[in-house]
């Protein structure tokens, strides 16, 4: 690791300076390699993700909850690119000399990352659900339950509120969380006897939807489902309606919609939309609220579900870093985040916690758009 023993005197190194470093004369700094989609088609989660992330960080060295420790933020833009964040792990790892790496921001990134962070016997906590994250070694964990987890929620919510017999699919066939999500979504609504009337796939680079939405319109469904990029998804809402799909037809997706830029992006077409949420920002939960504070003081503008995912990833790695004692290194910190179990959050029920399998699990929120805004669905 890059250690830096601040235990200079102001002047005691000329030609250094040593502005950043006189509030905090005795601590260590880490580096925290804080990584995300910056750009690219998953830019609405990541940038929002990253801004929490750095957030919890800035939070935990304010707060002194680390001692001696103090976190310093490396970024690097991931934009959504499996090289590009192959080649990120591995300059945080080695040229960076992270102690842990935060991020990606997909289970896109995140199965192709997750390998070379164990190469290179690095912590790595992504966003993502797939189980390929966790699956790549002891290094690689991730903040988001399996899709199996988190969507049985949904099913549930389709099953037993709404009037549904016939439903339509569209996925991101070409991210593993997206297919992950479609799968345990049909597979649930199937059991309980819902006919899946058409299946297709999509990709988050597509922006011409209006055949497929022809088709759905033509469809005798009840409701339909998509799991693809907020931005891409609101795309194809709009274009569907535009097409011809009545607003009786309802718009069903899993958590990246859950962001303010889906409803901006669908406008009026995304009135009624059922949405599942891994967060909602109207929780009463004290620390939610300061959560909530926090980011608009600091950004200007409401959490949103990844804004929430960020934070609460960055916290988890915060209370793993403190748990690893006062000379934390890569192996300790990584042990630590084995045994994080029943840690208070702002996401879900408000506890997180991991089964035996390191797989995260948090409980869900359904929301409903209701003239432009999300609420918790009746």
């Amino acid at each position: 690791m890059k250690i830096l023993r601040r235990m200079l005197l102001a002047g005691a190194m000329s030609g250094i300076a040593l502005a950043p470093f006189m509030n905090a004369s005795w601590a260590e700094t880490y580096r925290i390699g804080v990584m995300n989609a910056l750009t690219g088609p998953y830019a609405f989660g990541g940038v929002p993700i990253q801004n929490a992330m750095k957030l919890a960080i800035e939070k935990a060295n304010e707060s002194g909850d680390l001692g001696d420790v103090e976190l310093e933020v490396v970024e690097g833009d991931s934009a959504g690119d499996k090289g590009q964040t192959i080649t990120l792990v591995s300059r945080f790892a080695q040229s960076d000399e992270v102690l842990m790496i935060l991020g990606p921001t997909t289970s896109l990134e995140g199965t192709a990352g997750a390998p070379v962070a164990n190469e290179q016997k690095v912590p790595l906590m992504g966003i993502g659900s797939s189980i390929g994250i966790t699956d790549a070694g002891p290094y690689s964990f991730k903040v988001q339950s399996v899709g199996s987890d988190i969507m049985g929620n949904l099913v549930d919510y389709v099953v037993d509120k709404m009037d549904v017999e016939k439903m339509a699919i569209v996925f991101d066939r070409a991210n593993d969380g997206f297919v992950g999500q479609t799968n345990a979504f049909k597979e649930g609504i199937t059991e309980a006897g819902i006919e899946i009337v058409s299946e297709d796939g999509i990709l988050a680079s597509d922006s011409d939807f209006i055949a497929l939405g022809t088709k759905l319109a033509s469809s005798d469904i009840d409701a339909f489902f998509v799991a693809a990029p907020a931005e891409v998804g609101a795309n194809f809402l709009l274009q569907a309606r535009q097409a011809g799909v009545p607003m009786e037809v309802t718009f069903v997706g899993p958590s990246t919609f859950a962001t303010d830029s889906f409803i901006e992006t669908a406008g009026g077409a995304s009135e009624d939309s059922i949405i599942l949420a891994d967060y909602f920002m109207g929780s009463p939960n004290e620390m939610n609220q300061a959560f909530v504070k926090a980011y608009q003081d600091k950004y200007g503008s409401n959490p949103d579900n990844w804004a929430a995912m960020g934070y609460a990833l960055a916290s988890l790695a915060v209370q793993a870093i403190k748990d690893a004692g006062p000379d934390p290194d890569r192996e300790k910190v990584k042990d630590a985040l084995t045994a994080l179990k029943d840690q208070p959050t702002i996401i879900g029920n408000h506890t997180w916690t991991m089964d035996e399998g390191r797989n995260p699990h948090y409980g869900a929120a359904i929301l409903q758009v209701k003239d432009g805004q999300f609420q918790l669905a009746p």
